[in-house]
């Protein structure tokens, strides 16, 4: 289930506030990565289904890969809290 609000989504809409804030040079730049994540400002690919009764295809857009992105690394902090949990 797609959450309701995203963080890519209150960036895009404030980021010219955010902008505004002192924001060192890396800051800015995961900023920017987390709001143009999974859009088409970082490019994308197409997909075709591998039935061959179907074929059919699914434009899917490239991830920023950032460490602080709740889409791109947000299961893997996940995964990394249940394994510390389990080593309590």
């Amino acid at each position: 289930m797609k959450p309701r609000h995203e963080v890519a989504d209150v960036l895009n809409q404030h980021l010219d506030r955010i902008e505004q804030l002192c924001t060192n040079s890396w800051q800015a730049r995961a900023l920017y990565a987390l709001a143009a994540c999974r859009t088409a400002k970082l490019g994308g690919h197409i997909d075709r289904c591998d039935n061959p009764n179907c074929q059919a295809l699914h434009l899917s857009y490239n991830s920023c890969r950032n460490r602080h992105c709740p889409k791109c690394q947000g299961h893997k902090r996940e995964e990394w809290v249940r394994q510390r949990e389990a080593d309590l």
